[in-house]
């Protein structure tokens, strides 16, 4: 059920351990099912925190960014579907490639640079944004799109 969307993490000055640890958090909440967008400017750390991501899901092949390819699909305790539609800038009804057919329930799937299919990738379960802040440094901010999304994230806690 679609709700209210909640920032349920926030940081103006995340280190790249933050950012990966930020990311470990998402992934023990995430489910099959689970599309999540990441916002944000080139070098921003998309594909580190996709990487993270994809470590806390149990995937041990390496996690390349997609930006050639459009979409890598990872084996782990969940299938990650990791796409980048930074090279498309608007895909058409008719274009051949079918986003449709990366977000079934029976994956996570993580999309760069999202805008280019937004209306065609379903609603997210999850938004992240990352800006720089500095070489060391990022913002960082991850959204519940959902309802159920946010009693999950509630749930697992923290290790802090």
């Amino acid at each position: 059920m679609v709700g209210e969307s909640h920032a349920v993490f926030e940081s103006r000055d995340a280190t790249l351990g933050e950012l990966e640890d930020s990311a470990l958090r998402l992934a023990r909440v995430l489910r099959p099912g689970d599309l999540v967008l990441l916002y944000g400017p080139l070098g921003a750390g998309k594909t580190t925190f996709v990487r993270a991501v994809a470590r806390g899901l149990e995937v041990t092949d390496p996690v390349r960014s997609p930006s050639f390819t459009i979409a890598n699909i990872y084996s782990g305790r969940i299938t990650v579907q990791h796409l980048d539609l930074y090279r498309l800038e608007e895909i058409a009804d008719d274009d051949a490639i079918a986003l449709e057919e990366y977000t079934g329930e029976d994956a996570v799937t993580m999309v760069e640079w999202p805008e280019a299919g937004v209306g065609r990738l379903g609603p997210p379960a999850w938004t992240v944004h990352l800006a720089h802040r500095s070489l060391e440094t990022r913002s960082l901010e991850i959204r519940a799109e959902t309802d159920e999304a946010l009693k999950r994230w509630e749930g697992a806690g923290s290790d802090e």
